[in-house]
C-alpha cells in the first residue's frame, strides 16, 4: 500500500481526529442507549502546508491522481512531537491471528516502549516474541511471536513513536485548481479507515 508523500514537508502537528463509531439511540424514558460499532478509533487526517513549489504541488497532485481520488487506501505516518518526543498509543489493533502467522505489523515506526496484547491479555514474557525495527507494509515496525497466536486472538499494541495511519482522500472529484489552492487555505482531507 502507498505512503503519503513526507516531502513536501507538511506543518506539524497534523490535524488528527480519532472517530469511535458509537451508536447512540434515545430510549422511550429518554435514557441514551449507546453501542460501539468498532472496538478501535479511525483517524480523519488533515494535512496543511506552508509555501510550495510547482513541484511539490505536482508531487501531491499526481499521489491523488494515483490513488484514483478517494478509491485507493494508502498510509500517512504522524510525524508529530510532544516536546521533542513521539506521542503514545493506546489500544492499536495490529492483527487477528489464523494460527499459523507470527509476524504482525505494529501501526507506527520508530516504536519504542512497546506493549503487546493478545485478547486484551498483556504479553508479560518478553520470550514470546520480539520486536522487529521496520521492515513492515509501509516501513512499520512488528511484532514476530515464538508461536503464532490462534485462530481469531486479536493482537493489539501500545507504543511510543509515530502513528500509521490508513486513509484514503476525502473528495473524489476535486479540479486541480482548487486541490492546488486547498493544499495553502485549508489543507488536504482524509478519511479514516479500518485497519486492514
Amino acid at each position: 500500500m502507498a505512503t503519503f508523500p513526507e516531502d513536501p514537508i507538511p506543518i506539524y502537528p497534523l490535524i488528527v481526529t480519532p472517530e469511535w463509531r458509537t451508536l447512540i439511540s434515545m430510549a422511550g424514558t429518554g435514557k441514551e442507549q449507546r453501542r460501539q460499532k468498532s472496538m478501535f478509533a479511525v483517524y480523519d487526517v488533515a494535512v496543511q502546508y506552508r509555501a510550495l513549489s510547482a513541484a511539490d504541488c505536482k508531487t501531491l497532485w499526481e499521489f491523488y491522481m494515483a490513488r484514483n481520488g478517494a478509491y485507493e487506501a494508502f498510509y500517512i505516518y504522524d510525524l508529530a512531537l510532544l516536546a521533542g518526543v513521539p506521542f503514545n498509543h493506546d489500544t492499536l489493533y495490529c492483527g487477528t491471528g489464523d494460527g499459523e502467522t507470527d509476524i504482525f505489523d505494529i501501526p507506527g515506526r520508530s516504536t519504542s516502549s512497546q506493549t503487546i496484547y493478545v485478547n486484551g491479555a498483556e504479553q508479560s514474557d518478553p520470550t514470546d516474541y520480539s520486536i522487529l525495527t521496520g521492515g513492515g507494509e509501509s516501513s512499520s515496525d512488528r511484532v514476530d511471536f515464538v508461536t503464532a497466536p490462534n485462530e481469531g486472538d486479536i493482537i493489539t499494541c501500545d507504543f511510543t513513536g509515530y502513528l500509521r495511519i490508513r486513509v484514503r482522500f476525502m473528495h473524489d472529484r476535486l479540479p486541480r485548481e482548487l486541490f492546488i489552492r486547498n493544499l495553502f487555505q485549508y489543507g488536504i482531507e482524509l478519511k479514516g479507515l479500518k485497519p486492514a
